[in-house]
């Protein structure tokens, strides 16, 4: 009984010895031995025959993949290193990590900066080139958000270079998929421009309410920004909230007290709400910042007449009058002709007649 026992173990251990030293494939091993002489080439050409007839070779593809890692061809990596994720998770899961990490950076940096840059750069002037080098940007960066997608900054470039083509609702895709891996604090300005696009894109199809909630979720973590709260001014107005319209400009010029075009337009809201005055000093202010202005100096000689002040619309208008364009000349000739009237000097109001 004994020596049966014995004799059904020798089979067990010689069926393993014979199992696990099966022959390796021929073309992997000589694969294998072209790699460490650095022949790439032979050992591609070996890998391709394994693959052939063994497509779930995890090892074959695995080195196959290292091979384009080496060449730099990222794209027939990455699908190498996806078929092998598909076979087994787990298999040199850390190497396939980092070289495709390496190649993400690559491909980040190639598309950005010397791609989407360069054609940032020469839109204006060759816009027929920048379209050619946003495209070969795009082809990089598609690739980099494969490899790596859970990265603001690629997924917020690859959606800019789909707003500069055209592609509206790519770029909406991608800026809401941006949003999901962005952070204010670290990302800053390109964080806050996502969501400025993503306005614009809602306001151009006059879906206003989407406009305004993106504008006010940029307020919650800006809420100094220019930008949201000129657009946000922008929606009130169109909503003829005028008084929640005023706080909007407030907020602006109090990081920028000069800026005439929101002096001009929070001017233009006082005097639609009443606030005659108070257009005044407004526009008193962008004549002296701007003293060239036309369209202020109208406006400002237009406030003075309602108010009845004819010796401010001629202390205005008569020392402007000859240096002005031909346009805002016949706007402010009915103004200062009546002003020299009221004060008694008709005979000087008709040297402002239109010849």
């Amino acid at each position: 009984m004994k020596k049966v026992l014995a004799a059904s173990v020798l089979v067990l251990i010689a069926s393993f010895v014979l199992q696990s030293c099966a022959p390796t494939d021929p073309h992997l091993t000589e694969a294998k031995i072209s790699m460490n002489r650095d022949d790439l080439q032979k050992a591609q050409k070996e890998l391709a025959l394994v693959l052939e007839t063994q497509p779930d070779n995890v090892e074959a593809s695995y080195l196959e993949g290292y091979i384009h890692f080496k060449q730099e061809t990222w794209n027939k990596m990455h699908d190498s290193f996806k078929r092998v994720k598909q076979l087994d998770p787990e298999y040199e899961k850390e190497n396939i990590g980092n070289m495709s990490l390496k190649a993400f950076g690559v491909l980040r940096g190639t598309g950005i900066n010397e791609k989407f840059n360069a054609a940032v750069q020469i839109v204006s002037a060759d816009p027929e080139k920048a379209e050619k080098l946003f495209k070969l940007a795009l082809v990089d960066l598609e690739l980099a958000d494969d490899i790596k997608n859970d990265d603001f900054i690629t997924k917020y470039i690859i959606g800019m270079i789909h707003l500069q083509l055209g592609d509206k609702e790519k770029a909406e895709a991608l800026f809401l998929e941006a949003l999901k891996y962005g952070d204010f604090a670290v990302d800053g300005g390109n964080y806050v421009s996502a969501y400025i696009n993503l306005s614009n894109i809602y306001t151009e199809r006059n879906e206003m309410d989407k406009a305004f909630e993106t504008l006010s979720k940029i307020l919650e973590f800006d809420p100094s920004n220019h930008d949201a709260l000129l657009q946000t001014a922008k929606y009130y107005e169109s909503k003829e909230e005028y008084d929640k319209v005023l706080p909007m400009y407030e907020k602006m010029l109090e990081s920028d007290p000069e800026n005439v075009d929101i002096l001009f337009n929070q001017g233009i809201m006082y005097k639609k709400i009443g606030k005659i005055d108070e257009a005044i000093a407004n526009f008193e202010k962008i004549v002296q910042l701007k003293p060239e202005d036309g369209e202020a100096t109208y406006f400002l000689g237009e406030f003075y007449s309602q108010k009845e002040e004819f010796l401010k619309v001629v202390d205005l208008l008569e020392p402007k009058f000859e240096n002005m364009t031909p346009e805002w000349q016949d706007k402010v000739r009915d103004s200062i002709q009546i002003a020299l009237v009221k004060l008694g000097r008709a005979k000087d109001a008709q040297k402002y007649m239109k010849k």
